[in-house]
């Protein structure tokens, strides 16, 4: 078999930015992804082995009964080299002194964890706790201070968007606020509403002007805001605080947040006896994206409240994401490529002669076998003169020691001849 080698501009790297869109909708404590239904197994509770709402990673232990200890598990095999090297620094890294001791595994024992990896989004309310403490030395009195450890972690990730957005100046003016404080501080002075987003669902970062939310009483919409103006701010678009900010949203973090601000914490729809966070309230956005996989202030699993069917939402964003995609042209020039080794390619059932090839001290012999002539004729049922015609269906790629990497299947047979040239683009996606 004939191959050829790439040429120098024949193969080239290039990166391709993508968009995915992700559509996110809770209703009744309960999320919903890109209106997918959350569907039960007949082995399992969940069909993809995560809990409702929830994206399976790599979507292991599909319908397997979890009792049963026929899952898909990730393990590793104890033997002499992992005892010395491995263990040791295991141990060390949890906190251990490195002296040498090892775990009491034997040889062939297996430590095992695992699956099934699953993400979706979840919903923190933070809200602002009092912490006391002893002054100085040599001082008196004991003093408090409220404080959210998660709130003061995403003040200090604002500070990357302040020269984007410009709710988080951290310049303090008296002008802008009446404590004289900057904006900034005087956002997170108290509680906020936080929807998360994990990475898996944007990549790097969330595209700027494509966030929209949606705030639902009884299937109405009630209120919508959106980050139109691609800095972060998301700007109520209808409803009853149409105009104002609502909340901010962190790009490259995947973070949605609204802090307790008047147009936040204003009323949207009254008199629905709906709980939010324990108590009925009317509709705001403080509230927003409540049910949604609902965590306390240190981050454990709580159970939403049950009085809440009625409110609804929606979040739609999309994503960037990148994906690395290498090129290949694959030539067959003039006179290549117009041999095949189909058997129909040759004339069998001619009575051919012998060839005949003689040397001082050997000789060889074979018959002249003629090639089928299927070139075609402008006449019917007429034969053209002979011509090389084949027809490529497939393209192989191989590496330097040949052997064969991948085959390309064409989406139809190109015919060629002696006289045509063809170029084949290859792409493939690499990891």
């Amino acid at each position: 078999m004939s191959h050829k080698e790439f040429g120098p501009n024949d193969v080239f790297i290039n990166r391709v930015k993508m968009h995915p869109e992700w559509d996110f909708f809770i209703y009744n404590s309960e999320v919903y992804i890109n209106n997918s239904q959350n569907i039960s197994g007949s082995l399992s509770d969940t069909y993809k082995g995560v809990p409702p709402g929830y994206l399976s990673l790599y979507e292991y232990n599909l319908n397997r009964p979890a009792a049963s200890g026929s899952n898909i598990r990730p393990f590793l095999e104890a033997n002499g080299n992992y005892k010395i090297r491995f263990k040791k620094d295991l141990l060390n890294m949890l906190g251990h002194t490195k002296d040498g001791t090892v775990w009491n595994f034997g040889e062939g024992d297996q430590i095992d964890s695992s699956y099934s990896m699953s993400a979706s989004i979840t919903r923190q309310f933070l809200e602002l706790e009092t912490y006391h403490y002893v002054n100085a030395p040599n001082s008196f009195g004991v003093g408090s201070v409220t404080h959210n450890h998660t709130s003061s972690a995403i003040k200090n990730a604002c500070l990357k968007y302040r020269t984007l957005n410009p709710s988080f100046s951290n310049v303090a003016v008296s002008s802008l606020t009446a404590s004289g404080k900057s904006p900034l501080d005087t956002m997170f002075e108290n509680d906020i509403n936080m929807i998360n987003v994990p990475s898996i669902f944007y990549g790097s970062a969330i595209k700027k002007g494509s966030v929209t939310l949606n705030y639902y009483i009884t299937g109405s919409v009630i209120s919508t805001a959106k980050d139109e103006n691609r800095n972060g701010q998301l700007i109520s678009t209808y409803g009853a605080t149409s105009g104002s900010v609502i909340g901010h949203v962190l790009y490259d973090h995947g973070i949605l947040f609204f802090p307790s601000a008047s147009a936040s914490t204003s009323s949207l729809d009254s008199g629905n006896g709906i709980t939010y966070n324990g108590s009925a309230d009317d509709a705001r956005w403080i509230h927003f994206g409540h049910g949604s996989n609902e965590k306390d202030n240190s981050g454990a699993s709580v159970t939403p409240d049950t009085s809440h069917v009625s409110a609804s939402y929606s979040i739609n964003f999309e994503g960037t994401t990148y994906k690395n995609t290498m090129t290949m042209f694959c030539h067959a020039d003039k006179g290549e490529f117009n041999f095949s080794n189909n058997p129909t390619y040759v004339n069998l059932e001619q009575s051919a002669s012998i060839e005949g090839f003689s040397l001082s001290n050997a000789t060889y012999e074979d018959y002249s076998t003629d090639l089928v002539n299927i070139a075609s004729s402008s006449f019917h049922k007429g034969e053209d003169e002979f011509r090389k015609v084949t027809y490529i269906s497939k393209v192989g790629i191989y590496d330097e020691d040949n052997n064969l990497l991948m085959t390309v299947d064409l989406a139809r047979p190109y015919k060629k001849e002696e006289k045509d040239n063809f170029t084949f683009k290859i792409k493939y996606d690499l990891l």
